[in-house]
C-alpha cells in the first residue's frame, strides 16, 4: 500500500513510519498497525448500508463520549480522528475519513471457534461477555442525552433498510416495525449498535473488550442484542449473566423486534446476491422475525 501510505502520511500529521500492517479489512474500511500501540482506520464512503461519513461521525463521538470509562468492558481510547478534503486523493475506493485508535489486546470472540470450546469454558466467556454488555449499559445510561445527536439504532437501520427492499408488504411491516420501536417507553441508554462477537475481543486475563462504534446511538438495552438471534451455545450464559448484573430482566418482546430488524439489514444488504436460494432464505428469515415480533403478513 505505498501509495495510499504516501498520501495519508501528507494528510495526516505525526504518523510512524510504514509498514503498516494490515490488521483487518471490511465493508467500510481498513484497519492498520502502526506500531506505536495505536491503529489507523480508514473508513470508506460508501459500503454496506448507511454512509461513510455518518459512521465516522458515531464512532468519533460515541468515543469521545466513553473515555474514561473504565470500568468494563475494555473501551478503546482515541487517540485523534479527522476527514479527508479530497476522498478521491487515493487509489482504490474513495475514503471518507481516519480515526487514531488505542490497539487493544485480544482476538475477536469468533462464533465459530465456540464450538471448540469445552462447555465450562463456553459459560464462562458468556458470563463475562454477558456482564461486560450490562456494565457498558450502566456506564452508557449516564452518557444517553449528551449522545442523543447520534440517533437510535433500530430506526435508523430499518430506514436504510427501506432504502434497499421494495415489496410493498414488506415495507409496510418494516413501517409498523418502526411505529412499534417509537412506542417502546423505558429508560435510554447509549448503545454499541452492532455488538456482535466479531467486534468483541477476547484476552486471557483480560475482560472482553468491544470496539467498531460506528452504529452507536441511543435506545432500548434490548437494542444491542440484535446479533445474537444465532451466538452458539453461549447466547443463555450471556443473557444469564446480563440480568444477574443488571439486575434488570431482558424483554423478549423487544429481543424479538431487534432480531426483525437484524434480519431487515440481512435482507438489504444481500439484495438479490449470491444464489437465488440464499435471497429466499433471507425474506424468509425477516418473515418469520417479524412475525415472532407480533406483525403478521
Amino acid at each position: 500500500m505505498t501509495d495510499i501510505h504516501d498520501a495519508i502520511s501528507e494528510e495526516i500529521p505525526g504518523l510512524p513510519q510504514g509498514p503498516w500492517p494490515l490488521l483487518g479489512e471490511g465493508v467500510w474500511g481498513s484497519v492498520h498497525d502502526l506500531g506505536d500501540g495505536t491503529v489507523l482506520k480508514l473508513v470508506r464512503q460508501n459500503g454496506g448500508l448507511g454512509t461513510g461519513t455518518s459512521k465516522h461521525f458515531r464512532e468519533t463521538a460515541a468515543l469521545r463520549l466513553l473515555d474514561g470509562e473504565r470500568s468494563s468492558p475494555r473501551l478503546p481510547r482515541l487517540a485523534d480522528a479527522g476527514r479527508f478534503e479530497n476522498a478521491y486523493g487515493f487509489s482504490g475506493p474513495p475514503l471518507t475519513g481516519w480515526l487514531r485508535i488505542e490497539k487493544l489486546a485480544g482476538r475477536p470472540a469468533d462464533e465459530g471457534g465456540l464450538y471448540a470450546l469445552k462447555a465450562e469454558e463456553r459459560e464462562r466467556l458468556g458470563e463475562e461477555i454477558g456482564a461486560a454488555i450490562a456494565r457498558f449499559h450502566e456506564d452508557g445510561a449516564r452518557h444517553a442525552e449528551e449522545a442523543s445527536r447520534l440517533g437510535n439504532p433500530s430506526i435508523r437501520s430499518i430506514d436504510e433498510a427501506l432504502a434497499r427492499i421494495s415489496d410493498p408488504q414488506t415495507r409496510a411491516r418494516l413501517e409498523r416495525l418502526k411505529e412499534m420501536w417509537a412506542a417502546e417507553e423505558g429508560n435510554r441508554v447509549l448503545l454499541h449498535g452492532d455488538l456482535n462477537l466479531s467486534n468483541i475481543l477476547i484476552a486471557r486475563g483480560e475482560r472482553p473488550a468491544f470496539i467498531d462504534l460506528a452504529e452507536a446511538g441511543v435506545g432500548l438495552p434490548e437494542e444491542d442484542f440484535r446479533h445474537f438471534d444465532n451466538p452458539g451455545p453461549i447466547r443463555d450464559a450471556i443473557f444469564r449473566s446480563y440480568t444477574a448484573v443488571s439486575g434488570r430482566t431482558i424483554d423478549m418482546q423487544r429481543f424479538r423486534m431487534s432480531i426483525a430488524v437484524n434480519a431487515a439489514c440481512t435482507l438489504a444488504i444481500g439484495s438479490n446476491a449470491g444464489h437465488p436460494r440464499e435471497g429466499m432464505r433471507r425474506v424468509s428469515f425477516l418473515d418469520e422475525a417479524l412475525r415472532q415480533a407480533g406483525i403478521e403478513a
